[in-house]
């Protein structure tokens, strides 16, 4: 699924909580790698999240990063 084609996402903030919410349920899958970049393009798009960055510090320490 490709993000940021919607009327929804005409902010950064909605489109980092759709690149979140992706990256939550790719973690979920099992797919680390992916979900570690649907978590940095988050952060890039909102970086004043603290949650945002305490899913990439517990991702990254669950990769052995």
């Amino acid at each position: 699924m490709h993000i940021g084609h919607n009327a929804d996402d005409l902010d950064h903030e909605s489109l980092a909580m759709r690149h979140l919410g992706e990256g939550i349920l790719k973690e979920r899958a099992g797919y680390l790698y992916e979900a570690l970049n649907e978590y940095m393009v988050a952060g890039a798009l909102d970086p004043d999240s603290e949650f945002i960055k305490e899913k990439l510090i517990e991702l990254k320490r669950k990769m052995g990063l």
